[in-house]
């Protein structure tokens, strides 16, 4: 009988992915806390995407983050659409 063995789950940050959430919070002047409370999101959960240490996410609250940044955005004025890029992106191993 062959066993698999379960993938282990690593943080964002030890995997090959940029984190750009706070650079987003940055640009739209908000506060990691303020995002939490936009996207009814909890602020751990804000803290450990920018610090790249969340593991997982669902898509649904990913969707709530940037619901809430375009809503933000919005309010502030700003012609842009955010899209999951400005909280993270994948690269390849050797940073492209």
């Amino acid at each position: 009988m062959t066993t698999t063995k379960k993938r282990d789950i690593k943080p964002l940050i030890e995997c090959t992915f940029v984190i750009n959430l706070d650079k987003t919070l940055n640009e739209l002047g908000i506060t990691r806390n303020a995002l939490a409370v936009e996207s009814k999101t909890r602020p751990v959960t804000i803290n450990e995407l920018v610090n790249g240490k969340v593991k997982q996410i669902n898509f649904s609250t990913l969707e709530s983050i940037l619901e809430a940044l375009n809503r933000i955005a919005a309010e502030q004025g700003k012609n842009k659409t955010y899209i999951v890029s400005d909280v993270f992106e994948y690269t390849t191993k050797d940073g492209q």
